[in-house]
């Protein structure tokens, strides 16, 4: 069972959901949703693209979209709903997608004026100012996430940090259905034509030929998931260890300069699939990465954007010395804003 799990708030809302039990209340809620929207889609008739998806699923939850393209479409949404509609909460959403430090990316709102068969009852306003728009499929997905596990406040829409454990959850959820599996499995099968390797080739054909408003990240996510073969998916940037940033955290200063710790380039997330923690393949989070490494070699090419190549994890120590496995990996790396992903996998 994992972290998310024994949450309070999850087990809070599985119990809600009627799905508490023995087992795992994540699976038990994802299961939920699957069935939910399985019925759905019978009922349908079946879906022929993710965008049938989304309009047979919102329709059935009564629910609607308004995207923020620019900064005028605060005004357009005020005027729409809190002067239109008297729903005044959308009057004051804007200063709350501002927040530079906490940003919001997505709000639902229940709309109190409105009546209880009305198909826009629920409205989620979904940010795609900026950098912002590279996620706006996935927040679509992850809006309609809380649609179909709570019940949106009429008077105050919840912004929760990224790290609160209802949100993390919802994104989990959105994962899953927004590649919804009965479309997405045929689809992923077909591109990646029994090859041995998930490929950033195979799920750029994914991308672009079937979930076009995905971002690559949640794509290679999907497909990461989806692959029945170890892989290991890795951010790397440059990072001191851990106890360094600790003592940097508590203000420790050093007498001479060449005492400080130096940054190195260390893994600041790890993901394994279901296969690789079944098997023996384990990255270490915030390990160095050795310079011999394709990851590192990227991240000091100035003018490269991509590589790969095999190497042995033998050569990457984690702790006090430690050595991974000995064993051999293709891996496959791209550079983006200052930090390398990459994905791990067996050779062999």
């Amino acid at each position: 069972m994992t972290r998310l799990a024994e949450e309070p708030d999850i087990l809070e809302l599985a119990k809600k959901l009627g799905v508490a039990g023995d087992g795992d209340p994540v699976d038990g809620i994802l299961d939920l949703c699957n069935r939910r929207i399985d019925r759905w889609i019978e009922e349908a008739g079946g879906v022929r693209t993710v965008g049938h998806l989304e309009s047979v699923v919102t329709a059935r939850l009564q629910m609607v979209f308004e995207e923020v393209r620019e900064d005028a479409d605060f005004d357009r949404i005020k005027q729409v709903y809190a002067v239109g509609k008297r729903d005044f909460v959308f009057a004051t959403m804007r200063h709350k997608f501002d927040d530079q430090v906490n940003p919001t990316f997505g709000a639902l709102v229940r709309r109190k004026t409105a009546d209880p068969d009305a198909p826009d009852r629920y409205v989620a306003v979904i940010d795609c100012r900026g950098d912002k728009l590279a996620r706006r499929f996935f927040t679509r997905w992850h809006e309609i996430a809380h649609r179909l596990t709570t019940d949106a406040d009429p008077d105050k829409p919840q912004y929760r940090s990224e790290h609160d454990p209802i949100e993390q959850l919802m994104d989990r959820i959105a994962s899953h259905i927004g590649f919804y599996e009965p479309f997405f499995g045929p689809v992923f099968d077909q591109e990646l034509r029994g090859g041995a390797r998930l490929s950033f080739e195979v799920v750029e054909a994914v991308r672009r030929q079937h979930f076009a408003d995905a971002s690559f990240q949640s794509t290679l996510f999907a497909c990461h998931r989806r692959l029945t073969t170890p892989v290991v998916y890795v951010e790397a940037e440059e990072r001191n260890k851990a106890e360094a940033e600790r003592e940097i955290k508590r203000g420790v200063q050093w007498l001479f300069e060449e005492a400080a710790p130096v940054a190195q380039l260390r893994v600041a997330l790890v993901l394994p699939n279901a296969a690789a923690q079944k098997s023996k393949l384990f990255i270490a989070p915030n390990m160095r990465i050795p310079s011999s490494s394709v990851i590192h070699r990227l991240f000091l090419d100035d003018l490269g954007l991509d590589d790969a190549g095999q190497e042995n994890l033998n050569t990457w120590e984690h702790s006090r010395g430690k050595r991974l496995a000995d064993q051999e990996v293709w891996i496959e790396a791209k550079k983006t804003k200052g930090r390398v992903v990459a994905i791990v996998q067996p050779v062999g």
